[in-house]
């Protein structure tokens, strides 16, 4: 099998260099056409073919041991029994494929477990369960663990259903194991900030996971309807700084219109300025202001943030003015006659959408062009853009504590993630929008900001349970006043924070 991995890591390093050459090519036929620019702002930038790559940090403090042929298998979660690469639950493969087949990604995945497996003589394997199967992916977890049959070394999660898996014992305390290096940056530090729990890391979130890039909230706008309606230079106007929730909802509602002569922006035939496409929004635009519901303390305790006037008033502003408004497409779900599954960004008629960053998969048959930002600020004075990590589509990684060979575990690891750093992760977002135009090297900038601007929210996936998840149902609830909402929920959800922070005392 290695002797395989390495012809075919060696076809795929010239299938790569080609599709790249090729792309090259692709972009000097269209520099000859002359200008590009739109009104959405879409010239292609001049591309510095001379960019430096960011140089290495030696791994030199890892064992150069070899392991006999040990197997490493993977527990990786899934939902709706989905167990092949798709757009929904599993976007992109991330710890293991069979083989290279011309997919850059999926090859530079293969590349990267190949070396590992050279290098310490182990073997890499995966299987998925879902989340919902029966049994259940956390009774898979516990069963195995009250078994002691050590059926795999490492499991990924979704972060909203981690907590008992921490507070049950059932896993590894990262922070013990010598040959991880948390604090490097093949690990996110906002992940490894916001799961620290007292003294303990029982998940986070390494670079060789690609599923919790692809959870991470981002806007998209129309490129059709941003030029048929003269919006101007988004890209100009996000990289300025200047891309706020005050601008979104002033070019929503001017994008806005009455297509089919009713005098009401109720059908599928009018045009909408944002298409919310899932309860999620207002989270992500909470987190945009660049606000959690709660964060770690220096201690690792779990600290409220939410409750002042500025949240309650951020709140109360996505009600007011979006969730609630006449340009908002979800808004009108029950009085439109659309088709199943209409879709009103793909379907031309909406101007901005918000989503995830796999959510780009679902755009790929779009006739139209589109172009990515990042969640908006709230205002202008904010610092810098912030991006959730959404804690129902993400992914973590932890070693369950049953693993005999924690050592072995944790040196495959580390280098597995060291290589995704520097070779997996820039290939991820350099491809991931290519192939679209004119548009995809600003897209893809500005995919490199939401990425450098990700934020974990411990007060989603610790507190999910405890009544903070009723925020995701503001709108159906038909809640107008968030103070009078969190009225009823605050005690509730002090009461569950006392709780958890005495749990975090009893692993300590």
């Amino acid at each position: 099998m290695k002797q395989k991995r390495i012809i075919a890591m060696l076809l795929a390093l010239l299938m790569i260099v080609s599709a790249f050459s090729l792309v090259a090519c692709a972009d000097d036929g269209e520099a000859e056409e002359g200008d590009q620019s739109d009104a959405s702002g879409t010239d292609t930038p001049e591309q510095d073919d001379e960019k430096e790559e960011e140089p290495r940090i030696p791994l030199d403090y890892l064992p150069s041991e070899t392991y006999g042929g040990t197997e490493i298998h993977v527990l990786e979660w899934s939902a709706n029994g989905q167990v092949d690469v798709g757009f929904d639950w599993i976007p992109w493969e991330e710890i293991d494929v069979e083989m290279s087949d011309g997919d850059l990604i999926g090859g530079a995945i293969y590349d990267r477990n190949g070396l590992v497996e050279e290098t310490y003589d182990v073997v890499i394997t995966k299987e998925y369960v879902s989340i919902d199967g029966n049994p259940s992916y956390t009774a898979v977890v516990q069963n195995n663990e009250a078994s002691g049959d050590e059926a795999y070394q490492m499991i990924t999660m979704r972060s909203v259903n981690i907590a008992r898996l921490c507070f049950d014992g059932m896993m590894t305390n990262m922070f013990e194991l010598e040959n991880l290096h948390t604090d490097m940056p093949w690990w996110s530090q906002d992940s490894v900030r916001s799961y620290t729990m007292g003294n303990a890391l029982y998940f986070a979130a390494p670079e060789m996971l690609l599923r919790d890039k692809g959870a991470t909230a981002a806007m998209y706008f129309n490129q059709k309807i941003a030029t048929d309606k003269n919006i101007g230079d988004l890209y100009a106007l996000a990289e300025s700084g200047k891309w706020t929730v005050e601008e979104m909802i002033s070019l929503a509602e001017s994008a806005t219109a009455d297509m089919d002569g009713d005098d009401v922006v109720s059908s599928a035939e009018d045009l909408f300025g944002l298409d919310g496409g899932a309860r999620d929004l207002p989270y992500y635009i909470y987190a945009g202001a660049n606000r959690k519901f709660a964060s770690m303390d220096e201690d690792g305790y779990l600290e409220l943030e939410f409750g002042d006037e500025e949240s309650i008033n951020i709140w109360q502003d996505i009600l007011d003015d979006i969730l609630y408004a006449d340009y908002y497409y979800v808004n009108q779900a029950d009085a439109l006659l659309v088709p199943e599954n209409f879709n009103a960004f793909t379907a031309d008629r909406a101007l901005f959408r918000t989503g995830m960053v796999k959510s780009v998969m679902g755009f790929r048959n779009m006739e139209s062009d589109y172009g990515v930002l990042p969640v908006p600020k709230y205002d202008e004075y904010q610092e810098q853009y912030s991006s959730l990590v959404w804690m129902h589509h993400d992914c973590v990684l932890g070693i369950p504590a049953s693993c005999s060979n924690k050592d072995v575990i944790s040196v495959v690891l580390e280098h597995m993630s060291y290589i995704s750093y520097y070779d997996v992760y820039p290939l991820f977002y350099d491809t991931i929008i290519l192939g679209r135009s004119a548009r995809d090297a600003q897209s893809k900038e500005m995919l490199k900001l939401v990425f450098e601007t990700r934020a974990f929210d411990p007060g989603q996936y610790w507190l999910n349970s405890s009544h903070m998840g009723h925020f995701l149902t503001v709108r159906e609830q038909g809640v107008r006043n968030i103070s009078s909402f969190w009225a009823g929920l605050k005690s509730n959800v002090e009461v569950a924070i006392n709780d958890f922070n005495k749990k975090v005392d009893q692993l300590s």
